[in-house]
């Protein structure tokens, strides 16, 4: 189920790892934001008052390389991808604004 969450705020522990204060809100609030109406099939995030859409992808897992001499796309596999050569990364990619139409 695809939703809209508002970063409040984000805190730093003494480990280093970052908290965000992630809260549910509404799709039209972002369409508010952004001035059209968003997809409602699709994940967004409003952040320091910008909207952004939730983006992911698969890559070739960075701990199959690791002390080895390997050219494939696809890793030879290990415990941190579960053996399967591949890892799933995602971010949040900011909208960009409206195109105004001419005419």
């Amino acid at each position: 189920m695809a939703t809209v969450i508002e970063r409040i705020s984000h805190s730093i522990d003494e480990k280093g790892f970052i908290h965000y204060d992630d809260r549910l809100t509404t799709y039209e609030k972002a369409d508010e934001l952004t001035g059209r109406r968003l997809d409602r099939r699709c994940n967004y995030a409003i952040i320091d008052g910008k909207v952004a859409e939730a983006c992911n992808w698969s890559q070739a897992c960075s701990g199959c390389y690791e002390g080895h001499n390997i050219d494939s796309a696809t890793g030879s596999g290990c415990v941190e991808c579960g053996y399967t050569g591949r890892r799933r990364s995602g971010a949040w990619v900011p909208l960009a604004a409206p195109q105004k139409k001419e005419g």
